[in-house]
């Protein structure tokens, strides 16, 4: 029966997801499921459009928190559609706020195994930087194995939750622990590991702006294209042109 009324909510996310009119332009160039990286279907739906959804509600809004949770919860894991995974991805931000932050981190580590594309794993992302600085001991050990993971996703989320987004935070990682998971991934392969390498480096930046202008300098020949795109996008116009110009003679050699 509980299965029943779970299957009963996921259709009526699905269904009201299938129902709103993409406000998208046509543009036969431009492939969303391709930019968006996943094998899951979408629906072609703008984010605002999708948040707006989520914010009108569904039957089981008014439900207790715990009671939705396990409803999307049960959504996030049955639903093969990106838009409608996403809206639990949407209740989590009012939720992980509320929730046992050391229950909700166990419970959230096994979301990361539907994770096959970056505008989830940002998502995700929030959440468990929230959670680290709620609880560090428990979350930074579990980032330690991410970082080795087989995994890439696993491996990016390993550097994203360090800070997020550095503006957010009201507590730190050391620059020690942040680059103790930033070094093992500098030459990693994959590139949405690559783009999490450069995204840490940034806000990290803004944290610890000498150690981290310290850091590219000693590591710029390790340094990938797609990493350093985004680790100076805060850079002073001086500051950046020093490391491209290290970079420049790296290669050279």
């Amino acid at each position: 029966m509980l299965n029943n009324t779970m299957q009963l909510y996921l259709k009526e996310v699905a269904t009201t997801i299938g129902n709103i009119k993409s406000t998208r332009k046509p543009d036969p160039y431009f492939d969303l499921q391709k930019y968006i990286g996943t094998q899951y279907h979408v629906t072609g739906l703008s984010m605002p459009q999708l948040r707006a959804a989520y914010k009108k509600g569904f039957s089981f809004s008014n439900l207790t928190p715990e009671e939705q949770y396990l409803i999307y919860k049960y959504i996030y894991f049955n639903s093969e559609t990106f838009d409608v995974i996403i809206q639990a991805l949407f209740f989590l931000e009012q939720y992980v706020k509320v929730a046992d932050p050391e229950k909700l981190f166990e419970d959230l580590i096994d979301w990361l195994d539907r994770i096959d594309n970056w505008a989830h794993s940002d998502a995700l992302t929030m959440h468990f930087a929230y959670l680290l600085e709620q609880k560090p001991k428990l979350v930074y050990a579990h980032l330690l194995q991410w970082n080795q993971s087989e995994n890439p996703w696993m491996r990016r989320q390993s550097v994203l939750s360090l800070l997020g987004y550095a503006r957010f935070r009201k507590k730190y990682p050391t620059f020690k622990n942040i680059i103790r998971l930033v070094d093992p991934l500098l030459t990693d392969k994959a590139y949405y590991v690559q783009k999490g390498v450069g995204w840490c480096l940034r806000e990290t930046g803004i944290v610890y702006p000498k150690e981290t202008m310290a850091y590219l300098i000693e590591k710029h020949h390790l340094i990938s294209s797609v990493a350093f795109a985004s680790a100076s996008e805060k850079l002073s116009p001086k500051e950046k042109e020093k490391l491209k110009l290290l970079r420049k003679k790296s290669r050279k050699k």
